[in-house]
């Protein structure tokens, strides 16, 4: 009996790969696994030491010079200039900079609704109130009430001034715009228009100078 082979077999790993689909999957994984490691060690992005100046090519430049560019900051961290600073180094100084007033924010117009239109009752009243208006417009206001004296038989008579005239109205007569003579008394007279019994008019006894007012003849 022959001891086993301990060498590799090439001829029995390359029949598995060509055979075994599971074996080419792997294969193929870890050739993928080993092109990116070398990718992100020997990429362009991969940091790279500073390079001493090479004084022997391009211009010549004196001592003074190569010590100015030696103080220079590294080149290779200019791709990092987009990142912004901490938080505290861009926070801004209110009182060095000054900054415009925000505008006022606009004002919103609320047109309030058309009011509803009047109902008929509301049509009616106004109506009514414009004819009262109307009608008391022509009440007996341009007379003077002086006194009142009894007649026979005609009875209760009130004495009025009209501008410069005399007038006597029997109680109970109606003036022609419709005001009835309803109430004689010694310091009063009182009309009543007869259109619209809630409306009166109120005469005082007075004198046309202002002075004390008399129901005397």
């Amino acid at each position: 009996m022959s001891a086993p082979n301990s060498g590799f077999d090439f001829q029995a790993m390359g029949h598995e790969l060509r055979t075994n689909h599971k074996t080419q999957a792997a294969l193929v994984g870890m050739v993928l696994v080993l092109g990116f490691m070398a990718y992100t060690l020997f990429g362009s992005d991969a940091p790279k030491g500073r390079r001493p100046v090479d004084t022997k090519t391009g211009v010549s430049l004196d001592a003074r010079q190569l010590q100015g560019l030696r103080k220079l900051p590294d080149l290779a961290a200019l791709d990092k200039a987009g990142q912004l600073p901490p938080l505290a180094k861009v926070q801004r100084d209110l009182f060095m900079f000054e900054a415009p007033a925000p505008p006022p924010p606009p004002v919103k117009v609320v047109v309030p609704p058309p009011p509803p239109p009047p109902t008929a009752e509301q049509l009616a009243a106004q109506q009514l109130a414009q004819a009262k208006a109307a009608n008391f417009a022509t009440r007996p206001q341009d007379l003077r009430y002086l006194g009142y004296f009894k007649g026979d038989p005609s009875g209760t008579i009130g004495a009025f001034m009209k501008g410069e005239e005399p007038l006597t109205l029997v109680q109970g007569s109606v003036t022609p715009q419709g005001w009835k003579l309803v109430t004689v008394l010694d310091t009063r007279a009182e009309f009543q228009s007869t259109k619209y019994p809630d409306l009166r008019q109120v005469l005082e006894v007075r004198e046309a100078t202002g002075g004390v007012a008399t129901n005397q003849f």
